[in-house]
C-alpha cells in the first residue's frame, strides 16, 4: 500500500472510531442571569511563600440543559489554580502584590492523566516519557511580569504530576517573583511547549494585580474606584457538547470544519486547527454574565483570554440600541496611562489587557447597559480609519468588509444592571493626572535594530503552519545566516546585550493581524509603518532549505530579502499609536500589511520567548526563543604578555561584541600544530580559521564574521576554539549586526 493510501485508511479508521456529539446551542441559551463571579484574592502586598496546585475540579459555568434558566445545571469538568489542599477554581484566585514586595509561589501539578480536550502528538510539544503515565504537562508563565528567567515559566519548562517529568529548560519547583516593576495588570497561564492552547482552554489561567505607592494613592484619595467597584474581567470563548463539557475541534474534517466524506483532506486526528473561534462567550468562567451596579465609578480590568478571537468591545444602554456609551481607558498592559483617554470601542488581542473606568452615575435605577462586541467570528484584519470610505468597518484584506461577529451569540459579552443605594463617588476624569510623565524612548536611544517577521508556511503534514523568523540579509537560509521563517528549536537569531535598549521592526507578511508578545520587557510602540506586502514578495524556502521538523520531517517556509524593503515600506504614512495604546505594553496588535517598531530595555540576563499570543498559533511553531547575553570584558591588553607561562592560552577576542570583524589572540608557550576555529552555540563548526605549525610566542588571527563560504553570519553568540597537541581552549564572542 502506498503512503497516501496508507494514511488514507489510518484517517478513515480515524473518523469512524469518533462519536459523533451534538452541541449545546449558543443562540438559543438564556443569556444575562447569572451574577459575575469574583476571583477570590490572595494578598501578598507583604511579600509571602504561596503553595498553589492545579487540580480537576467540576464548576458550573452558568450553562443549564437546553439552554433554559429555569431548567438543570450543566457541570464542566475544569482545570484550574488554587492554594495548595484549598478550593481551586477556574479563573484562578487574583494575586493582589505589591511593587517591590517579593513573592515566591510553589505551581504544584495535581493533575489527572488523561487530558480534558484533544491532544496532537504530532506538533513540537513537551512529550513527557511514558505519556500520559505521570499525567499532563504544564507550567506557570506570569505574563508581563519582569521576572527572572528561571521563574518565567519558560514552554520547555514544562512539568508533570509533582515534578515527575521535567522538560530540558526546568529549573525549579518554587518561582520568585521581584515584582520590581510599576503597578500593572498582569495574568498567569500555562505556557507548555505544544499544549498551551489546551491548557488554557481547560482553566488554568488567573489574574496578578500589582500595586505602587502611586496607585495606592490614588486608590486611598478616591480618584481611582478600589474595593468592590474594582473588578477584574477575563474574556473567553468556548463551545460545549450538550451535556456541558468542554468542545474543540481536534481535526479539520469535523463537521463544522471540512467534509468528512473526502478523507485526503483529513489530517491527523487530533490535530491542531489553524484558529479556534467558539460561539458561546464566558466572562469570568461563566456564561453571559450580568454584573449589579451602583450608580458610581467602576474600574474593570479587562483581560482577553481567549486562543485567536479579538474583540471590539463597546457599551450600549439597553433600549437605546445603535448609540455607543462613552468610557474611560487609564491603563495599558503594564501601567497606567498619564491621563485617561476617553473611548467607544476597545480592541484587544488574546494576551492584551486594558484597565478602563466605566460611569454609571448617570443612569437610572432598574437601566441595563449591555457590553457588546462587534469583532468578527474569524480572523481579524484591522478596522478602517477615520476617512476612508468604510471608516469604522472591518478589515476583510481585499477591500471589503467583513461581517461583525454573531449579534445572537458572540456580539453579546455580559450585562451591567444598575441598582440605587449610597456609593462612594470617585473623581477620576478625562483630565485628571494618574502618574508621572512616561520615561519615553526614541529610536536615538537604540542601541541596536532588528528585523522580524511573521510568515506562513506549511508543515510536513501538509497544514497551514503560522511560523516567525528574520529578515537578515539577501541570502536564503541555505546560504549562510539565519534568515526567513525558522521553527521553535531552530538556533537563536536575537540575542540582545544586557541593559542594551533595542528596537524591533515587525514585519507582518501573513494575511491576518497577529498579537505580538515578547516575554520579561514592557515596550513602547514607536509607529505602524504601511509596507507592501505584495511588492516585497516572500520567497518559498524549498524544504531542502527550510527548516527540518522535529521528526525529521521537512516543513515549508519562506524569506525576504532585506533589499526587497527598500521604497516598499511607507514611511511617510507611519501611523502613531492610538492615545489609549500609548503605554507600556507586552502584546501589541500587528495588522496584516504592517510594519511595527517597537522599543525596550533588555535588563535582565537569561533565555526568554517572544510569540505570537494566538493560542493555536504559538503550539504550531508561531514562538521563538531569545536570549539576553552578558558582555565579555574585553581584555586591556590583547595579547598574553607573560612568556614564562607553562601552557597556551586563548585570549579575549576584540571587539567583543562585535559587529563582523573581530582579533582572536592566542599564545604558545613552544613551537606548535594548531587549529583554530569558530563554532555556533550548538557546537556546529562555522570556518576555520588557523592550521598548521605555529612557533612559539603571540600571535593574532583576523575573523572577519563571515562562515566558510564567505557569507556574514548572523547576530548571536558563537564559540572560538584553539585545538593544541595535548589541550583545547575555547572562549565566547558575540556578534551584533
Amino acid at each position: 500500500m502506498n503512503m497516501v493510501l496508507m494514511l488514507a485508511a489510518l484517517l478513515l479508521a480515524s473518523w469512524a472510531s469518533q462519536a459523533q456529539v451534538t452541541l449545546l446551542d449558543a443562540a438559543s441559551h438564556d443569556k444575562f442571569f447569572t451574577e459575575i463571579p469574583k476571583p477570590g484574592r490572595i494578598d501578598v502586598t507583604n511579600g509571602a511563600y504561596i503553595p498553589m496546585e492545579m487540580r480537576e475540579v467540576t464548576q458550573n459555568l452558568g450553562l443549564y440543559v437546553n439552554g433554559d434558566k429555569n431548567g438543570a445545571k450543566l457541570w464542566t469538568k475544569v482545570w484550574g489554580y488554587g492554594r495548595e489542599r484549598g478550593t481551586v477554581t477556574y479563573p484562578g484566585p487574583t494575586f493582589l502584590a505589591m511593587k517591590d514586595e517579593a513573592v515566591d509561589i510553589k505551581w504544584t501539578n495535581n493533575l489527572p492523566n488523561e487530558h480534558l480536550l484533544p491532544v496532537d502528538e504530532s506538533l513540537h510539544w513537551a512529550a513527557p516519557p511514558n505519556y500520559p503515565r505521570n499525567g499532563q504537562p504544564t507550567v506557570v508563565h506570569l505574563h508581563g511580569g519582569h521576572t527572572e528567567s528561571a521563574s518565567d515559566g519558560l514552554p520547555e519548562a514544562w512539568y508533570t504530576r509533582r515534578f515527575r517529568d521535567r522538560g530540558p529548560t526546568w529549573v525549579k519547583k518554587v518561582y520568585h517573583y521581584d515584582n520590581d516593576q510599576e503597578a500593572a495588570t498582569l495574568w498567569y497561564h500555562d505556557h507548555a511547549l505544544g499544549i498551551t492552547r489546551l491548557n488554557v482552554y481547560a482553566g488554568l489561567a488567573g489574574f496578578y494585580l500589582l500595586r505602587d505607592d502611586n496607585e495606592n494613592g490614588l486608590i486611598e484619595d478616591e480618584v481611582l474606584p478600589g474595593g468592590d467597584f474594582e473588578r477584574e474581567i477575563v474574556v473567553q470563548d468556548h463551545m460545549f457538547t450538550s451535556d456541558g463539557a468542554h468542545f474543540l475541534p481536534s481535526k479539520t474534517g469535523d463537521p463544522w470544519f471540512g467534509d468528512p466524506d473526502d478523507p485526503l483532506t483529513l489530517p491527523l486526528d487530533p490535530s491542531v486547527v489553524a484558529e479556534f473561534f467558539g460561539n458561546f462567550i464566558l466572562v469570568n468562567g461563566v456564561a453571559w454574565p450580568k454584573m449589579t451596579t451602583k450608580q458610581t465609578k467602576y474600574r474593570l480590568r479587562m483581560l482577553n483570554g481567549s486562543d485567536s478571537r479579538f474583540y471590539v468591545f463597546y457599551l450600549e444602554k439597553e433600549g437605546n440600541e445603535g448609540t455607543k456609551e462613552q468610557f474611560m481607558q487609564i491603563g495599558t498592559d503594564d501601567g497606567l496611562l498619564e491621563s485617561p483617554v476617553p473611548i467607544y470601542e476597545l480592541v484587544l488581542a488574546p494576551g492584551e489587557r486594558a484597565d478602563i473606568v466605566v460611569d454609571f452615575s448617570g443612569y437610572e435605577a432598574g437601566d441595563r447597559i449591555l457590553m457588546k462586541n462587534r469583532g468578527p467570528d474569524e480572523p481579524f484584519r484591522g478596522i478602517y480609519p477615520a476617512g476612508h470610505p468604510l471608516a469604522g468597518g472591518l478589515k476583510d484584506g481585499e477591500g471589503g468588509l467583513l461581517d461583525e461577529a454573531d449579534e445572537a451569540t458572540t456580539g453579546k459579552i455580559m450585562a451591567f444592571d444598575i441598582v440605587g443605594g449610597s456609593a462612594p463617588s470617585f473623581s477620576v476624569n478625562t483630565g485628571t493626572t494618574l502618574r508621572d510623565p512616561i520615561m519615553r524612548y526614541d529610536e536615538g536611544d537604540a542601541d541596536n535594530v532588528r528585523k522580524v517577521a511573521f510568515f506562513e508556511g506549511m508543515d510536513a503534514l501538509g497544514r497551514l503552519q503560522p511560523l516567525l523568523g528574520v529578515i537578515n540579509g539577501d541570502l536564503p537560509k541555505s546560504a549562510g545566516p539565519l534568515n526567513g521563517s525558522l521553527a521553535w528549536f531552530e538556533p537563536i537569531t536575537e540575542n540582545p546585550m544586557l541593559n542594551d535598549v533595542e528596537l524591533w521592526e515587525a514585519y507582518n507578511l501573513t494575511e491576518d493581524a497577529h498579537p505580538m508578545h515578547l516575554h520579561l520587557v514592557s515596550f513602547q510602540i514607536l509607529d505602524r509603518v504601511p509596507i507592501d506586502a505584495e511588492a516585497i514578495g516572500v520567497t518559498p524556502q524549498p524544504q531542502v532549505e527550510h527548516h527540518t521538523a522535529h521528526t525529521g520531517m521537512y516543513g515549508t517556509g519562506g524569506y525576504v530579502r532585506e533589499s526587497d524593503l527598500a521604497g516598499n515600506v511607507d514611511w511617510l504614512n507611519a501611523e502613531d499609536p492610538a492615545p489609549n495604546e500609548d503605554g507600556w505594553k507586552d502584546t501589541f496588535i500587528l495588522p496584516p500589511g504592517y510594519m511595527a517598531r517597537v522599543i525596550a530595555k533588555f535588563d535582565r540576563p537569561g533565555r526568554y520567548v517572544w510569540h505570537c499570543h494566538i493560542l493555536s498559533h504559538e503550539d504550531h511553531e508561531m514562538m521563538r526563543p531569545y536570549e539576553v547575553v552578558e558582555a565579555i570584558p574585553r581584555p586591556a591588553v590583547p595579547v598574553i604578555e607573560d612568556f614564562a607561562v607553562a601552557e597556551a592560552t586563548l585570549a579575549p577576542s576584540f571587539p567583543n561584541p562585535s559587529t563582523g570583524p573581530t582579533t582572536i589572540p592566542f599564545f604558545l608557550p613552544t613551537d606548535e600544530d594548531i587549529l583554530l576555529t569558530v563554532m555556533d552555540f550548538d557546537g556546529k563548526v562555522v570556518k576555520q580559521l588557523a592550521f598548521g605549525h605555529y612557533p612559539a610566542g603571540n600571535h593574532t588571527v583576523e575573523w572577519d564574521g563571515t562562515n566558510s563560504a564567505g557569507t556574514p553570519v548572523a547576530s548571536g553568540v558563537y564559540i572560538y576554539q584553539l585545538n593544541t597537541s595535548d589541550n583545547v581552549y575555547g572562549q565566547q564572542m558575540i556578534i551584533q549586526r
